[in-house]
């Protein structure tokens, strides 16, 4: 018995090469780099697009694309932003949707399609909403991989700051919380008003806080500054969370987008 299978095998590879390759496993793709991202302030609401803008910007790179969609109530001025809109360039390497919230509702909760376009690629997706607009659907909060607040120095904010974190990790426990400062402060200032608040935020919502550092809305010429660390928005694939809706909203943005492949 053992000839017979070694004059078959013989045999085989005489009549295909592709009979002379050895098993080998096919490599596993790796799944796309997607993360979803918001930035908010209590104290700067109406500056959500600028906010989401800026740090979109900062993150996006020629390797990974970055989309921007801003989610809009009915009320806002007439939009061609609806679901067949083409996008608009926003900045380099960064490209901009609109949705109206019942729009945007209505695409998350459909049923899972099949992505037409191909293979998904990685991308970074900013949602930009006013915090006061999101009871139209809450359950935006649970799509966020990172929650970036901005907030002033003062009891006030920090305070406001407190509660939309326990409200977002009621929503979603997973969520990442990055708080950069307003104003002109000192660094040590700040990371040391950044520290009280990190341990205070520990010890009641048992969550830790990243610190990107301070963001001066009120001198243009220090919007850019480089002790803002928006590195630590990169995805890190050590801590990806992978989610259906984020890939559907990937899937989305690539069937109109004008970046995609």
């Amino acid at each position: 018995m053992m000839d017979l299978e070694k004059k078959l095998t013989r045999g085989l590879k005489d009549l295909s090469p592709l009979f002379c390759v050895e098993s080998e496993e096919l490599p596993a793709r790796r799944p796309p780099e997607v993360q979803v991202l918001a930035v908010s302030s209590p104290g700067h609401d109406n500056d959500s697009l600028f906010l989401n803008t800026f740090f979109a910007s900062q993150i996006a790179s020629q390797d990974k694309d970055c989309s921007l969609i801003s989610l809009l109530p009915r009320s806002a001025p007439v939009l061609s932003g609806s679901l067949n809109h083409t996008p608009e360039p926003f900045g380099e390497r960064l490209e901009r949707f609109c949705l109206y919230w019942d729009e945007f509702r209505d695409l998350m909760n459909a049923p899972l399609p099949r992505h037409a376009g191909g293979i998904l690629q990685s991308r970074d997706i900013f949602l930009d909403f006013e915090y006061r607009h999101l009871f139209q659907f809450e359950k935006t909060i649970a799509f966020l991989d990172k929650w970036v607040l901005l907030l002033e120095p003062d009891p006030e904010s920090l305070t406001d700051g407190y509660k939309m974190m326990k409200a977002g990790l009621a929503l979603n426990p997973q969520l990442e919380f990055y708080i950069a400062l307003a104003g002109g402060g000192e660094g040590v200032q700040g990371e040391m008003i950044f520290e009280r608040f990190s341990d205070l935020v520990f010890r009641h919502l048992d969550t830790h806080l990243a610190w990107l550092g301070w963001l001066d809305l009120a001198d243009p010429s220090k919007h850019f500054s480089a002790a803002l660390h928006a590195e630590l928005l990169r995805y890190q694939s050590w801590n990806a969370k992978p989610a259906l809706q984020k890939y559907m909203l990937a899937g989305w943005i690539e069937s109109f987008s004008g970046v995609s492949q």
